[in-house]
């Protein structure tokens, strides 16, 4: 078990990955918040988001402290590449979170043995990307292939000066 993670040190974390998110996406507004280990039931739960009146409200489990650094870090790129989905109100699955996630901040998202994000390559069982039986977050079985951030679509918003999702 790793050694546990001050709240402190976390959310220095999460502030300085939202400034890199910020940098793509100036308009983004995301709020941190430390939920209820009731509301993270299964093992793999460690955070969700809500986007409510122009602000990503980004929800953590208790436990996100006791993980790995590699962990934590690919939890907040994954939730702030949902908040600026969201922001920029375009429907997405977890996939295409992940692959903006890789857009946003150059780094691979992997799944490690027990099926939760890091950035560790070298994770037992890390691969990517995100397993097909994993639920997909849009309702749907198929995978999306149009409108989409999946990294092979050529569509961009249009509110970000910088976006990575600019044609190319």
């Amino acid at each position: 078990m790793p050694r546990s993670t001050s709240p402190q040190a976390f959310v220095a974390l999460f502030r300085a990955r939202f400034e890199q998110a910020k940098a793509i996406c100036p308009a983004l507004q995301a709020a941190l918040h430390m939920g209820e280990p009731s509301e993270f039931p299964k093992n793999r739960d460690y955070a969700y988001s809500l986007y409510t009146n122009g602000r990503a409200h980004i929800v953590f489990a208790p436990k996100v402290l006791h993980a790995h650094r590699s962990r934590q870090d690919a939890l907040i790129r994954h939730e702030l590449a949902h908040a600026v989905l969201q922001n920029a109100e375009l429907d997405h699955n977890e996939r295409e979170c992940d692959a903006t996630a890789e857009r946003i901040f150059g780094d691979f998202i992997y799944y490690d043995a027990e099926d939760i994000q890091t950035l560790d390559a070298q994770a037992p069982g890390a691969r990517r990307p995100r397993p097909d039986y994993l639920p997909r977050g849009d309702g749907t079985d198929a995978p999306r292939r149009n409108g989409s951030h999946c990294g092979n679509a050529d569509y961009c918003c249009g509110k970000c000066p910088g976006c990575p999702f600019r044609p190319r």
